[in-house]
Formats: C-alpha cells, structure tokens, sequence
C-alpha cells in the first residue's frame, strides 16, 4: 500500500476543496461523544467533616439567619439546575446530530471526487443527511462503553451519599471507596471497548455512505474491510497518531495564545477543522483501496 502517496492525496482533496474544512470543523462537534465523564467523585474529601459527628450537635450553634437567608437561592438553584442540564443536554444532541452528518458527508464528498464528480458543501451536507438514521445509530455505538461508565459514576455517588447521610462515615466511607475501586476496574474494561467501536466506526461510517447500508451492517462490513487489511489498517493508525503527536506539539504555543485571547478561536477551530477532513479523507482513501466501490456516493445535486 502507498501510504506516501495516499497522505498526498487526502492533503490535495482538502486544499484543493477548502469546503471540506468548514465539514471538518462541523464534524469535529461529535467527537466528544463516548466520552465518558469525570469519576472523581471525591467522597472521603467532600464527606469526611460530616460523618465525624457523630452526636447531636447544641441547637444553640447554628445561625438560623443565616439558613433563612439561603433558603430562597437553594430553592432557586433546585429551580435551574435541572433547566440548565436539560438545555445543556439539548445543545450536545444538536451538536451531536450535526457533527454525525458533516462526518458523513465529508467521506460522501472524498468519494464523489475520487469517482469525478465535483461536488459542493450543499451536496455533501445532503449526501449526510440522507443517511443521518444509520450515520446516527452508527456514532452512538461507540458511546455505549463511556454512557455506562457516566451511569455507574453517578450511581456510584449517589449510593455512597446515601449511606452515608444514613449510616454516617464509618459505613459511607468504606462504600464510597470500594464503589470507586469497581468503577475503576469497570473504566479499565470499558475504555479498550471505546477505542475499538471507536475504529470499527471509522470503517462503518465508510460502508454506509459509499455502499449504502444499515447501522448493523456497516459496521458487520466495516468488520469484515478491517480484518481483511488488519495490517495496513494499523500501520496507517499508527501514521496518523504520530502525526497527530506532530501536529499537536507544533499547536502548543498557538493554543496557549488562543487560550488567553478567545479571538484567536476560529483560527484554532478552522486548524482543527482541516485537521478532521485530513484525516477523514485518508481514510475514504484507503477504503477505496481496499475495497471495489459499487459507484459513486449517494450525492444529490
């Protein structure tokens, strides 16, 4: 396989469609989902001052001014939160949704043009949306391992907080630490999974845009691509971490300035926008290599 002259070509398609870049910056939207969420729960740190009284502390101690005054901003924090999770949830399916379909089209427009077609940011964002049900059911099996992670560290914490209220720190304490030791076990077992539906996507995503088939079976031919070209499927993985590493030491320096100056953010997500067309377009690549393409990408003018 020509890895050289497939690095060269995904970079001519990306330069010489710059459109792919503003999909890349779309597409890159949906790769925080699989995610998984901070387990650090900190029981012992959080808790600890609590369960050490054990006996009925002197009514006479508290400040009830002070709990009267803080009464109506619990209420109103009980009042919002849940709002603000629920809007925050409907922003991250927004973005989910519209970064699966740029992820989808960019491998629909590689394609296209690799078959001769010249395709637009329209077209390509239509060739997405076609298949956005498949695109979707596809991007959401990755996500299973860190959403059953997310699930068992929120458990975890309201278990622990529980026995504790009850029970007091001498049985909360021990229950929060074991509960923590089986969710790291559980984050070593689920995160190996992640990393490889994570890659099994990459190929399903390619089996439902350029072959036109179903969640189930895209990712049962991208299965059957992979395992057919293991070898060159890891050696271009290793190429594209290594010049990820490249990339990503050369964008310290702009990152820390774009960090401290929030102008400087488009710059970045454009970079990071050229960098998931990049990649994406090696891969639709190398599936075309791989495999005999049945025509041209489902692409409506």
């Amino acid at each position: 396989m020509d890895y050289s002259g497939l690095l060269r070509r995904a970079l001519e398609i990306v330069t010489r469609y710059p459109f792919l870049i503003l999909m890349g910056v779309l597409a890159a939207l949906s790769g925080g989902i699989g995610g998984g969420g901070s387990t650090d729960f900190n029981f012992g740190r959080n808790q600890q001052p609590e369960f050490q009284q054990p006996t009925m502390p002197d009514m006479g101690q508290f400040q009830m001014p002070e709990f009267e005054q803080m009464g109506p901003m619990v209420g109103a924090v009980a009042v919002l939160l849940p709002v603000f999770l629920c809007f925050a949830l409907i922003i991250g399916i927004v973005l989910w949704v519209i970064g699966t379909v740029a992820r989808g089209g960019l491998v629909a427009g590689v394609d296209a043009i690799e078959n001769g077609g010249s395709p637009t940011l329209g077209d390509t964002w239509r060739a997405g949306w076609s298949r956005v049900r498949s695109l979707l059911g596809i991007s959401l099996i990755p996500a299973i391992p860190g959403l059953i992670l997310f699930a068992a560290g929120v458990g975890s914490f309201i278990t622990a907080g529980g026995m504790g209220a009850i029970f007091g720190g001498d049985v909360g304490m021990p229950v929060g630490v074991g509960l923590l030791s089986m969710l790291g076990v559980l984050a070593c077992i689920a995160l190996p999974f992640a990393l490889v539906l994570g890659l099994l996507r990459t190929f399903a995503e390619r089996a439902c845009m350029i072959e036109g088939l179903g969640t189930v079976d895209s990712y049962r031919r991208g299965i059957e691509v992979l395992m057919a070209n293991l070898g060159n499927a890891v050696i271009l993985f290793v190429i594209q971490i290594v010049i990820g590493i490249v990339i990503g030491l050369l964008l310290i320096l702009p990152g820390i300035v774009a960090a401290l100056c929030f102008l400087f953010w488009p710059l970045i997500w454009l970079v990071n926008g050229a960098i998931t067309a990049y990649f994406s377009g090696v891969w639709t690549l190398a599936w075309r290599q791989w495999t005999v393409a049945p025509g041209p990408a489902v692409i409506n003018p």
